[in-house]
């Protein structure tokens, strides 16, 4: 199983370290699956061979794993609360419990029965209390800036092969031999861990396999029942990994009884159900538990945050080249379509430019064909320019004689004699003049593009010869004028009577004087509106 294949590994591969106390065992995936392992003793030769070994292979990440005696584990409670506050109280409890040793960590496995009384939290505490066994294998990974992704203990592992194994009863004792510890013997209730022992294992042949495992499992289970941990509402299911001769004495030693009932399992199964790469062919279990820390990390692990800091900057990386391919993958897709649109677009240029050669040799052939004009084509498009502006402002006296006509209906005491119409930009003019009028000049509302201007001219009949009431007849025209949408500006003219101060009234009041009459002149101008003219 152990071999040197340090070159048929890549960059990309995952690694384990099952540290025991008198060996570490680095096992390697391909693929992600547990392919081959190098063994490196405890002691400074076999640190002197693991730095060598670092030293030439790829710094991909290790994960360590440990399986050692001196492991500790302890039933405790501790007030419901999180975050800062549940660091506090168990490195409070981990100062008591366990001195000089970084290494712990804290297993939350449900909470206290209420009954009046406050619901704790029931945890499992565990520790390494022989920090120097995982230590020296730790610190020629931190100067080889390996990157550790965690350490981790056999036994709280255990818990991921329990699922593979389908145990759910409520006492569930898993016993398993690696290569490099031991005889391991982990005991769970209603799923969660309670206790593990390790002991050592003698070398194959010396002794009965089966007897010395089932003489180990009498002391686990006496252990059990002064402590009171194993449940009295169930059996006990012992789970016993092994293979080949050894897994066949167990078969002949084991027998079921009420109160045990046990359940032996092939580790070459197992590994195939794993899909371990490597040849499993073997009693010892240390493979599966590499493969099942490849899969299925526990969250809870021993390595302090300086012991993982080269990790957390290989995450980094990862995460910076990921989004760095990204980036190169969606530039290449965008400059690939913008360089397609180009081409379209460069395409496009060049039929244009074959119809305007097309047409303009056509253009040129037409053109020779023509008489000489006097005039150039540019002053002819200028011209019909200029038309085309004047027809867009071309208006008729409709829309002016509209409004008018509107208002002399509710006036019937007056008579239209003549009108005068035109259409001026500037509403101070006055149809027939060649000047506009002496008058306070009008401003030029910005609302209007031009006027429409007309003067009326008109009598008041039937006149009696009553000026004051046939100016006022006037005046209410005007006014009522004066009121319509878009009037700029009404103004009378002409009254039927002279008011200005230099001229002179003779006649009778009230008398109708032959060939007198109520002459008036008014002048109307209406705003045009942009797109009100008519073309």
């Amino acid at each position: 199983m152990t071999s040197s294949p340090i070159s048929r590994f890549s960059g990309t591969d995952r690694r384990v370290l099952l540290v025991a106390a008198d060996r570490a065992t680095l096992y390697l995936a391909r693929g992600g699956r547990v392919a081959d392992a190098l063994q490196f003793p405890a002691g400074d030769e076999g640190l002197t061979s693991f730095a060598r070994y670092l030293a030439a292979a790829p710094a991909t990440p290790i994960t360590l794993l440990v399986d050692v005696v001196e492991e500790e584990y302890r039933q405790d409670t501790m007030p419901h609360v999180f975050g800062a506050d549940r660091r506090a109280v168990l490195g409070r409890k981990f100062a008591r419990l366990f001195r000089g040793t970084p290494y712990w960590l804290a297993l939350a496995q449900g909470r206290e029965h209420g009954n009046g009384r406050r619901r704790d939290d029931r945890v499992l505490l565990a520790a390494l209390t022989r920090p120097e066994v995982v230590t020296p294998w730790v610190t020629e990974l931190i100067m080889q800036r390996v990157p550790i992704v965690g350490i981790h203990s056999l036994p709280v592992l255990s818990r991921e092969l329990l699922k593979q194994l389908g145990a759910k009863g409520q006492n569930v004792l898993l016993i398993s031999v690696q290569q490099a510890s031991g005889l391991r013997q982990t005991f769970f209730r209603d799923g969660h861990l309670k206790i593990s022992r390790l002991a050592a294992m003698p070398r194959p042949g010396t002794v009965p396999y089966a007897s010395y495992v089932t003489s180990e499992l009498d002391k686990l289970r006496r252990y059990l029942n002064s402590l009171a941990l194993s449940s009295r509402e169930g059996p006990l299911e012992v789970y016993l990994l092994s293979h080949g001769d050894m897994l066949a004495e167990l078969e002949q030693e084991c027998r079921d009884t009420d109160t045990e009932h046990y359940k032996l399992v092939d580790i070459a199964q197992l590994a195939r159900k794993l899909k371990i790469a490597a040849d499993a062919s073997t009693p010892y279990s240390d493979m599966l538990f590499a493969q099942l820390l490849l899969d299925a990390p526990p969250r809870e692990q021993y390595a302090q945050a300086f012991e993982t800091r080269y990790y957390r900057l290989h995450q980094t990386r990862l995460g910076l080249l990921g989004a760095g391919i990204v980036v190169l993958l969606l530039s290449t897709a965008y400059s690939t379509l913008e360089f397609v649109e180009a081409l379209g677009l460069k395409q496009q240029a060049l039929d244009a430019a074959q119809k305007a050669n097309f047409y303009t040799e056509r253009f040129e052939l037409a053109r020779r064909g023509l008489p000489p004009t006097p005039v150039a084509p540019e002053d002819i498009k200028q011209a019909g320019d200029v038309v085309a502006a004047l027809q867009a402002r071309r208006s008729d006296p409709l829309r002016w004689l509209t409004a008018v006509g509107v208002q002399l209906t509710q006036a019937p005491n007056i008579r239209l004699d003549d009108v005068q119409w035109t259409v001026s930009v500037d509403p101070n003019w006055i149809p027939g003049a060649t000047t506009p009028p002496e008058s306070a000049p009008l401003t030029r509302d910005p609302r209007y593009t031009q006027y429409e201007i007309g003067v009326l001219h008109g009598i008041v009949t039937p006149f009696e010869g009553d000026y004051r009431a046939a100016i006022a007849r006037v005046d209410a025209l005007a006014a009522a004028l004066r009121a319509g949408k878009h009037a700029v500006d009404v103004d009378v003219i002409e009254y039927p009577l002279d008011l200005k101060p230099s001229s002179s009234v003779s006649g009778v009041a009230r008398e109708t004087v032959a060939g007198q009459s109520a002459k008036f002149a008014l002048k109307l101008v209406l705003g045009v509106p942009n797109g009100l003219h008519k073309s």
